[in-house]
C-alpha cells in the first residue's frame, strides 16, 4: 500500500475540487491538481542530508479529452534520485556498491487516467482510474494502477465530504482494497481544513495569491536496481515511503504559473527492498528522521 498513498493523495486532492466545483465554491489559489487542468507541468526538487538525497521529479499531464461526465488524461513522470547507503545499514550478505544502490537512479512512468463524475442519489458521485508503466534501471519494469470511487455525503459551499473504495492493481500491499474519505471544510474566507486519505492540512489564504498549509503528506520514492546477488532476483525494486509534518507555502507568480515551497521534518513508514514487482519483500533498510526542504514550480492551464 505504502507505494500508492502519494498518488492517493493527489487523486483524493483531485476529487476534492472536482467536487467544490460540483458545489460552485470559489477558491483563491486556482486548483492546479493532478489530471483538473487541461494542462498540468510540474518540476521539483528536494534535498536532505541522508542516504537518499537530491530528488529531482517532472510531472506533465494533458487532458485531451472532456466533456460534461468524463476526463482522459495522458500522465508522464520523471525522476532523478542519488542514494548513498552506509554498508553497515543493510542485513549481512548485502553490499549496497556490489549491487548497484549508491548511484543515481533514474526512473519514471507513462500512462493514463480517466475521471467520471455524475449524480448518484441526489449527490456528487465520481470515479478515477490510472494505469501507469514504470521504467527503471534502462528498462521496462511494471504495470500498475488504481481505482477508485468516491459518493459525496456533502457537498454544500463550506463543507464537503466523501467517502468510496480504492482498489490497488498490482502493488506492493498485502491489502489490495480499502475505504478511503475526503473530507474538506471552509471556516471563513481565509482559513479551510483539510484531511484526505489520512492526511491532514490547514489552510491559510491572506490574499488571493498566496496559501499557507501546516500539515502533513506522504512521500514515496523508489528505484529499480539488478542486484547481480544470488539472494535477490535479477531485478529489484527499492521503496521508501514516509510521513513528513511541515509546512507550505504556494504563491501564484503570473497567471497559469506558481511556485512551492516545503520545509518539515522526514518520518520513516517503510524502507524495503522488494522484486520488481513488489509480491515479495526480502529486508529493510533503516531511515532516521531529518529535516527536507523542497522547491517547486507548476504551469497549470
Amino acid at each position: 500500500m505504502p507505494v500508492y498513498l502519494f498518488s492517493l493523495i493527489l487523486i483524493s486532492l483531485s476529487l476534492v475540487s472536482g467536487m467544490r466545483s460540483a458545489a460552485q465554491v470559489s477558491h483563491d489559489v486556482p486548483a492546479d491538481n493532478y489530471g483538473m487542468v487541461k494542462t498540468n507541468i510540474r518540476v521539483a526538487y528536494d534535498y536532505t542530508d541522508a542516504s537518499l538525497s537530491d530528488h529531482f521529479s517532472a510531472r506533465v499531464s494533458y487532458e485531451f479529452l472532456k466533456n460534461q461526465k468524463f476526463t482522459l488524461t495522458a500522465n508522464l513522470n520523471y525522476n532523478s534520485l542519488q542514494a548513498d547507503f552506509a554498508p553497515g545499514v543493510l542485513p549481512a550478505g548485502y553490499d549496497p556498491e556490489a549491487m548497484g544502490m549508491n548511484r543515481t537512479h533514474l526512473y519514471g512512468q507513462v500512462g493514463a487516467s480517466a475521471t467520471f463524475g455524475h449524480w448518484f442519489l441526489g449527490r456528487p458521485f465520481m470515479a478515477f482510474a490510472t494505469m501507469s508503466a514504470d521504467w527503471g534501471d534502462r528498462r521496462f519494469q511494471r504495470m500498475s494502477g488504481i481505482a477508485m470511487a468516491m459518493l459525496m455525503l456533502r457537498a454544500d459551499r463550506n463543507t464537503q465530504f466523501g467517502l468510496g473504495p480504492l482498489l490497488l492493481i498490482n502493488s506492493t500491499s498485502k491489502v489490495p482494497a480499502f475505504i478511503v474519505f475526503v473530507y474538506r471544510h471552509r471556516f471563513n474566507h481565509n482559513f479551510a481544513i483539510n484531511l484526505y486519505g489520512g492526511m491532514f492540512g490547514l489552510d491559510y489564504t491572506p490574499t488571493r495569491s498566496d496559501l499557507f498549509t501546516i500539515g502533513g503528506d506522504i512521500d514515496v520514492r523508489s528505484f529499480y536496481f539488478r542486484p547481480d546477488n544470488p539472494l535477490l532476483p535479477e531485478n529489484c525494486r527499492y521503496t521508501n515511503t514516509n510521513f513528513r509534518p511541515g509546512i507550505k507555502y504556494k504563491r501564484r507568480l503570473a497567471t497559469n504559473f506558481y511556485g512551492e515551497l516545503q520545509g518539515g521534518v522526514i518520518l520513516k513508514m517503510s524502507s524495503r527492498v522488494t522484486g520488481a514487482s513488489g509480491t515479495k519483500r526480502y529486508f529493510d533498510i533503516p531511515m532516521p528522521a531529518r529535516p527536507f526542504l523542497q522547491v517547486a514550480f507548476n504551469y497549470a492551464l
